[in-house]
């Protein structure tokens, strides 16, 4: 009954938004109508509730799931929910530990530091003496965030086809309810956290927070405070003596290794996310992370590779690896697409090109010839889109472009070659390629035997027979008409060349005129030119 009331209120609060992005943008083809359905959806899911506002948070990283004015405008929303009582966060945290905050915590402040759709955040110090912060998960969220997921999942049925150009979009729905169901748990992102800071232990610039374990649970985190300066406090940071551009440099270096050779990527490394202490930058929150199998993390290096070295065939190749077709796929088309699109950026000023727009013109590439892309590719362009905003408003003048290439050229080496050796394939392909030599003497006999005795055959088998064998005469008569003509020019110099021949060759040369005239005339009567 409270599902069906929930149903209610959301078809009545999206009807009363007038969102029409079907009608607008494949009936009556008005992009500025779209734009509209695009920031009336924002206010619909706000005014639907911190469970909608984390859904369009989470919608906003999926190119391939909505159009792009719609992913554009769901970036705006912003994660602010009401506080709740402290006595909540007293009560979740006895629930999920078996303790009292009184057991824990020598102090805590009541008044949070942050109060989002999923969680607040509270600033308090340990009975060991550690500065920490306390992560407790908004009552019932995980209830309400499941529910509102089932109801979306349900009303997908009705979604026109066209709103989603490839996938499903109840496949959609239940992708955004798998990745939520992970975030619900905060024992995940504490695995998460864990993890980036194992891959990145010996990169000197990179810090993460110190978790817990022992007071991690599904709806409690605790961390280290980072006393440190946000990424956004421009002014604090240059008064400290750190330089812009190197924190730019480090945090793009440190950036490209977790894409091309961890392929373990933080996937919301917007300002806010980050925080500078003692010459390292601090990268907090990992609710979002993007994870990219080997042979994707391959093949994005080689297209990256190829747009630094400009090698038009690796990019076009690694590209058509990357997605897979939903229907039946003219690669002609698709291979001219991605022709025109290296062709824009291999022209352009290096400088001024952004992997993230890159990327993005991908994936609308992909998207237009039906063919299905990873969703970690759509998290990857977003996630390089904040970034990109981050350095430039750092250093404008860094180049991203050169960095990425500087970068590929010193961390080629022998591994790194032998990763795009994939073991399976290159073992089949070696036997595959074994076998067919040591079977070669015995066919190179039989074909020998075959032509010997008189039985070889040739077929072939081609489309408009007639039409190719006329066009094949046409040919034959234009060459045979050339070679007559020109033997009889070249025979006439030859003769008036000699003693005594000026008339003759003279003489040959009107015969042979004359005689490519009426071979002209002949062949255009007889209607095979």
């Amino acid at each position: 009954m409270a599902d069906d009331k929930r149903l209610r209120e959301i078809v009545r609060i999206l009807s009363s938004y007038g969102i029409r992005f079907v009608y607008h943008h494949k009936v009556q083809n008005r992009p500025d109508a779209v734009e509209i359905d695009a920031v009336n959806l924002r206010k619909a899911f706000e005014k639907l509730g911190p469970s909608f506002i984390k859904i369009g948070q989470i919608l906003s990283t999926r190119l391939d799931i909505l159009p792009q004015a719609f992913v554009d405008e769901l970036e705006h929303l912003q994660d602010r929910a009401p506080e709740f009582p402290f006595s909540e966060v007293e009560r979740i945290f006895f629930e999920d530990t078996g303790l009292s905050l009184g057991e824990v915590f020598l102090q805590l402040d009541e008044k949070p530091l942050a109060s989002a759709s999923m969680a607040q955040v509270h600033k308090g110090t340990l009975r060991t003496g550690e500065v920490v912060i306390l992560k407790v998960q908004r009552p019932v969220i995980d209830e309400l965030l499941i529910r509102d997921l089932d109801i979306l999942i349900r009303l997908s049925a009705f979604i026109p086809k066209g709103i989603v150009d490839i996938i499903d979009p109840k496949e959609a729905f239940q992708q955004v309810k798998d990745a939520t169901m992970i975030e619900l748990d905060f024992r995940n992102e504490a695995k998460l956290l864990v993890e980036f800071q194992e891959k990145n232990k010996n990169v000197a610039c990179v810090a993460v927070p110190k978790v817990y374990e022992g007071l991690t649970f599904r709806r409690i985190l605790v961390e280290e405070y980072i006393d440190g300066t946000k990424l956004t406090n421009k002014e604090e940071l240059e008064a400290l003596g750190y330089d812009m551009e190197d924190i730019s440099r480090k945090l793009i270096l440190s950036y490209l290794k977790q894409i091309f050779k961890d392929g373990y990527f933080h996937g919301d490394p917007h300002p806010g996310n980050m925080i500078i202490k003692d010459g390292k930058i601090y990268f907090i929150d990992f609710g979002i992370m993007g994870k990219l199998n080997d042979s994707l993390r391959l093949q994005l290096n080689r297209l990256i590779e190829g747009l630094a070295l400009q090698d038009l065939d690796m990019m076009v190749d690694a590209a058509l690896k990357i997605a897979t077709p939903s229907m039946p796929l003219d690669k002609r088309n698709v291979y001219r697409d991605l022709e025109y699109i290296f062709d824009v950026y291999l022209t352009a000023d290096m400088k001024n090109v952004k992997i993230s727009d890159a990327l993005m013109d991908f994936i609308r590439m992909f998207k237009r010839h039906n063919m299905v892309i990873p969703s970690e590719l759509t998290i990857l362009a977003k996630a390089l889109s904040i970034l990109e905003g981050v350095y430039l408003d750092l250093a404008p003048d860094f180049n991203l472009i050169r960095t990425a290439k500087d970068y590929l050229a010193e961390n080629i080496n022998i591994n790194s070659l032998l990763e795009r050796f994939e073991t399976d394939k290159f073992l089949g392909k070696s036997y595959t390629l074994l076998k067919d030599v040591t079977e070669m003497p015995e066919n190179v006999a039989k074909l020998l035997k075959q032509v010997v005795n008189g039985r070889l055959r040739l077929n072939i088998d081609t489309d408009d027979l007639d039409e190719k064998w006329a066009d094949l005469k046409k040919m034959s008569n234009r060459v045979v008409m050339a070679l007559i003509i020109v033997g009889l020019l070249l025979s006439s110099a030859i003769m008036s060349g000699t003693v005594g021949g000026q008339y003759l060759g003279q003489t040959g040369f009107v015969i042979s005129g004359l005689f490519g005239i009426w071979l002209l005339y002949s062949i255009f009567r007889s209607g095979n030119m």
